[in-house]
């Protein structure tokens, strides 16, 4: 399948009349989904942590709480639907003499991955997260993500993972760690691995610039695959001037959508702009708003489950209550950034391509008066013969189906060197996807070809 995502005009020629427009996540309307209610959490939990949704299983989360007698656990709950969240009990980390849901102490940074590549079965669910006794970045692995064995004897990254984490598996088979490297500041560091044992140097792919002024800095990310795409969330992490601190405790988080083609270049489509916004300030997500490691793509929707507190990042503990909980944000599917066209017919233009088929979809929302027509032209721009007109397209889908009446008397170009112009009045045009007709959701595991021809 090769889809024509709008971040920027990279695969563009040219775009006429359209509106550029990133999209924000809609918040769940009855969050939070998830409280910190369980009587070992002191009423905090934090999304150090990830959720993943098997095939033909539960959703599962993973959080990291602050124990009411001290230090950090991980721990562990499952849902049927995402929605309504159960703690199983297990006796790994006992309260009171009875089971928690706690499976890990003092984890720092905790990303779950769950590999379905992984033909070992007690590889399955792959973890990296600062450990004990050295707090540096280790690895682990485990067949149900709650029984965890570590990867070799040590740390397999020399640093201490300050921060929230980011875990992937690239298309072409290697893994991917994002996190902080001690005496840098809070800035994102990429490292590499094809074994999960072995790693490499870290490298530096993200800092404020100068357009983020002086109080900015970068918490962490989560990341997942979106077809040749890496996209994100980045915490943003604002502090306040007058904090003199050398660490900068008091501040405020909160997520910005990122994305990349090569995993080292990063780009912000709306800098400044929080891609899940906090809550008013007498709700519960008013403070520090935390997104999990990775996104979890349904069919129709990708959920992002975000951590959300009453407070800041550093509170007054004798006169703060903090609450804490888990809530839901979604997305349509291809829905990062939107090509807005108005009353006045707006148009764009691809660049070359070779046409896999001539099956074309478009996921858009057209108004009541609106609608949305495609074409394909050669690579001189001229009409295909055909295919030069399409039937309009209306409504509201992420698959509009594009049809050519003409396309019985022309010659099908599939194999050739084409281009798509679009056009539409009144409309929001998400993608145009070309090709087999596999859900986007699996387009999200992982396509490392490129739409458009290099010279």
């Amino acid at each position: 399948m090769i889809k024509f995502l709008f971040f920027d005009g990279h695969e563009l020629e040219w775009v006429r009349g359209f509106a550029r427009r990133p999209q924000q996540a809609t918040k769940y309307g009855a969050n939070p989904v998830f409280r910190a209610d369980a009587p070992w959490e002191a009423g905090n939990i934090t999304l150090y942590g990830s959720v993943a949704k098997p095939d033909g299983g539960p959703f599962q989360l993973w959080y990291t709480t602050t124990h009411v007698e001290g230090g950090y656990y991980l721990a562990y709950a499952e849902s049927d639907d995402g929605i309504h969240w159960r703690r199983p009990s297990f006796d790994l980390y006992p309260f009171d003499g009875r089971p928690t849901n706690l499976i890990f102490r003092n984890p720092h940074g905790a990303a779950v991955f769950l590999d379905a590549e992984e033909p070992r079965e007690d590889w399955r669910y792959k973890m990296v997260t600062g450990a004990p006794p050295s707090g540096c970045i280790t690895a682990f692995h485990s067949a149900d993500g709650i029984h965890w064995k570590r990867v070799g004897a040590g740390p397999v990254i020399g640093t201490r993972p300050d921060c929230p984490m980011g875990l992937l598996r690239a298309a072409d088979g290697r893994y991917v760690v994002y996190h902080r490297t001690w005496g840098y500041g809070r800035r994102i560091f990429r490292s590499e691995s094809w074994d999960f044992r072995h790693w490499s140097e870290p490298k530096l792919v993200l800092e404020p610039d100068p357009a983020d002024g002086t109080q900015v800095q970068f918490y962490g990310v989560g990341v997942s695959l979106y077809g040749p795409y890496e996209v994100g969330t980045l915490w943003i992490y604002r502090t306040e001037e007058d904090d003199l601190d050398l660490y900068k405790m008091l501040g405020l988080q909160e997520p910005e959508l990122i994305y990349s083609r090569s995993g080292y270049a990063w780009h912000r489509p709306a800098q400044g702009v929080p891609f899940v916004p906090h809550g008013g300030p007498t709700e519960w997500d008013s403070g520090n708003l935390q997104c999990a490691s990775a996104p979890v793509f349904l069919p129709g929707e990708i959920r992002y489950y975000y951590a959300g507190t009453n407070v800041r990042h550093k509170r007054d503990w004798e006169r703060e209550k903090q609450t804490s909980g888990l809530g839901m944000a979604s997305l349509r599917p291809d829905g990062f950034v939107a090509l807005v066209a108005g009353e006045e017919p707006a148009e764009l233009l691809t660049t070359p391509f070779i046409l896999p088929s001539t099956q074309v979809r478009i996921n858009a929302v057209t108004e009541r008066n609106g609608w949305i027509r495609a074409a394909l032209l050669d690579a001189d721009g001229s009409p295909v013969a055909g295919y030069d007109d399409s039937l309009p397209i209306c409504g509201d889908s992420t698959e509009h189906d594009v049809q050519w009446p003409g396309a019985a008397a022309g010659e099908a170009p599939a194999g050739k060197l084409v281009r798509i112009r679009v056009r539409a009045r009144n409309a929001a045009l998400f993608s145009v996807a070309v090709g087999d007709a596999s859900p986007y959701y699996r387009f999200t595991e992982g396509n490392p070809a490129r739409n458009h021809l290099t010279i």
